[in-house]
């Protein structure tokens, strides 16, 4: 069982903390990882919470410094200079958080369960890692936070785009009834029926795995498998043999992620902050906690389970789902 420190409290922040002491931190380059913010997108970290971070590692004297990989999509955060620029607009700079600012678009090719994820090459070569990650919704994996923040964020764009294309639907016609209930569910419209005719927008498809799980008669499948355990297995892939915390950031929970410039609306009140050391109990407690408010919020509004990525990423060794609450 591992231990999960909540507060509402940024202040308190320093004492959660202790509860994991950062001594092993010392003299050791450290990567922030965490996300920037896509352009328009209102709900990313913040600057001051990641520079209340930085001051913490420095106090131990290591040598932090904020950390993100290139986008598979197109935009400014699709290239390092673009990226860059992105980063020093939303007040990510050396001058106000107090160090650099480090952006990955080669990987470290690292192998888990037979596939290849490549990782981003700072991030391969640490040995001691930082995470803050934002707590918020995702269309194919009903929720961000830990898991996702390394799963998808720490791999190049490479690996991004064979997660997404991975968990797709294949579709077979002669086991197909025509039932029409993949077409109901897909939260992206991407499936639809005419007559006895399948057919699947393959823009629009985003490999929520929905309609493969809700199909009865077996005429779908992954053309590689659900997109949120090739997740966990993308984060094992750049976790695993590390020293890691994991500060989760349960407030302006969107329905959207923050790569998603309109990530409206808000579904769910502030919560507040966790701290562990495991990313599958910190995001565990997360889903918990939002959920003590609004119950199975996630799961109502993207019509994905988010608790898929803890049951894989336990399965695989990425962390264990048990956990200690502890209240400041």
């Amino acid at each position: 069982m591992k231990k999960v420190i909540f507060f509402t409290d940024i202040n308190n922040l320093h004492e959660a903390l202790e509860y994991f002491p950062l001594k092993a931190f010392e003299n050791k380059e450290v990567p922030v990882k965490l996300h920037m913010g896509e352009v328009k997108n209102k709900y990313f970290p913040k600057p001051d919470l990641a520079k209340r971070i930085v001051d913490e590692l420095k106090e131990v004297k290591s040598s932090p410094y904020l950390f993100d990989t290139t986008v598979a999509y197109r935009g400014l955060r699709g290239s390092k200079t673009g990226y860059e620029k992105v980063a020093k607009i939303h007040g990510f700079t050396k001058n106000k958080i107090g160090c650099k600012v480090v952006i990955d678009d080669s990987g470290v090719p690292v192998k888990i369960d037979n596939r290849t994820y490549y990782v981003g090459k700072h991030l391969n070569d640490s040995t001691h890692i930082f995470a803050l990650s934002h707590v918020k919704g995702h269309v194919a994996s009903g929720m961000g936070g830990a898991i996702k923040n390394f799963g998808m964020g720490g791999v190049t764009r490479e690996t991004k785009r064979n997660i997404h294309h991975g968990s797709r639907p294949v579709y077979n016609k002669d086991k197909c009834t025509f039932c029409g209930v993949c077409s109901e569910l897909c939260p992206f419209d991407a499936i639809k029926l005419d007559g006895e005719e399948w057919v699947r927008k393959k823009k629009a498809c985003f490999g929520c795995g929905v309609c493969v799980e809700m199909c009865k008669s077996g005429a779908l499948s992954y053309e590689d498998a659900d997109f949120q355990y090739l997740l966990a297995c993308a984060a094992k892939a750049c976790l695993q043999d590390k020293n890691v915390v994991y500060l989760n950031e349960a407030k302006r929970i969107s329905k959207s992620c923050d790569c998603d410039p309109f990530s409206d609306p808000i579904i769910c009140p502030d919560v507040g902050y966790l701290l562990s050391d495991d990313p599958v109990a910190i995001d565990k407690a997360s889903i918990d906690l939002i959920n003590n408010v609004k119950p199975d919020v996630f799961k109502k509004v993207n019509k994905v389970d988010p608790e898929k990525q803890i049951r894989y990423g336990e399965e695989i060794g990425l962390g264990v789902s048990e956990y200690s609450l502890i209240e400041l």
